[in-house]
């Protein structure tokens, strides 16, 4: 589960813990426009506090002023309509379930699964009120289906850094805005001297070691940022053995053509393989400044999870 989801269960712990009450509302369906997907969550409590959303802010202070008149005492839905309300202008309808947090069986539980990393998905049968969680198989998504609400909340989706330099320091602060897991590596220790990110530990050694000794799966991004070759050479060759959704490695045109033609000659990598490999990374912002350049690499790394083809990528550096 992203680290921000967990957040506010988290947050709506914090504020029942203290005497609030407190509601979560899911997500469960949506028709037409829609700013927030099915299982996206947010917590409000009868002091009118709340953490996350349910839509693009057309319904919060509506919903947090009905939770606060009218506190549901047990689990219910809720529609919006748009032909119905003024609260959706851009169209469409929208169903949520809200639960008051103290009904919630083994909360403090769930959120320890999803701390610890697991997929855990959560049965809400909407007809008889009950709730359940168990851990999820990988091809489980969530769903509404007649009477039941199955929300399935994944792991943070990660970023392995290779590098340590200032341009990885602001990928890395962009990569924690997005809620993503991030692990980095820096061989050179003059680099892992400079490194200011207090939170993010950076690893020593090579990073071909770094990679192998992590479990990479396709919620994972690679990104190597030394553009030193003897050391993004060796994250690309680990990088294309795993099925990382994105391998990318900083260079210009001339830097990644011939990158390519050293792991096809002294390493005997294939050109399908090498195809996988981005370069120059990153969205097309026309920028020097490794904060720009940060933001085009994470946009083009987002378009890539959501399979979003862009039809600009040139970005030489």
């Amino acid at each position: 589960m992203h680290r921000a989801e967990v957040d506010i269960l988290e947050q709506g712990q914090r504020w029942r813990a203290a005497g609030e009450r407190v509601v979560l509302a899911t997500v469960a369906r949506t028709w037409g426009s829609s700013p927030r997907q099915p299982g996206a969550l947010m917590v409000m409590s009868e002091r009118g506090r709340f953490a996350g959303s349910v839509s693009g802010g057309c319904i919060e202070e509506e919903l947090l002023a009905r939770v606060q008149s009218a506190f549901p005492p047990q689990l219910e839905t809720l529609e919006y309509d748009s032909d119905t309300t003024r609260t959706l202008p851009c169209g469409g309808r929208l169903l949520l379930v809200l639960e008051p947090l103290a009904g919630i069986a083994g909360l403090d539980e769930l959120i320890a699964a999803l701390r610890a990393g697991g997929r855990v998905l959560r049965r809400i049968d909407l007809a008889a009120g009950s709730v359940s969680w168990a851990p999820a198989g990988t091809d489980g998504a969530t769903r509404h289906v007649g009477e039941v609400l199955e929300v399935v909340y994944e792991p943070a989706w990660r970023l392995l850094v290779v590098g340590a330099g200032e341009l990885a320091s602001w990928v890395c602060r962009f990569a924690e805005l997005l809620g993503y897991a991030i692990e980095v590596c820096e061989p050179r220790p003059e680099y892992r001297a400079g490194w200011s990110l207090d939170d993010i530990v950076v690893a020593a050694g090579y990073p071909d070691d770094f990679l192998a000794g992590r479990t990479v799966d396709g919620h994972t991004a690679i990104v190597a940022l030394t553009h030193d070759p003897k050391v993004d050479d060796l994250a690309m060759l680990e990088a294309l053995r795993t099925p990382a959704f994105y391998v990318g490695a900083l260079g210009s045109s001339r830097t990644t053509r011939r990158r390519a033609e050293r792991l096809a000659e002294h390493f005997g990598v294939a050109a399908a393989e090498l195809a996988r490999i981005r370069g120059p990374i990153g969205v097309d912002l026309n920028t020097r400044k490794p904060q720009e350049i940060a933001l085009a690499v994470l946009a083009e790394i987002t378009a890539v999870r959501n399979r979003v083809v862009l039809t600009s990528q040139r970005l030489d550096a």
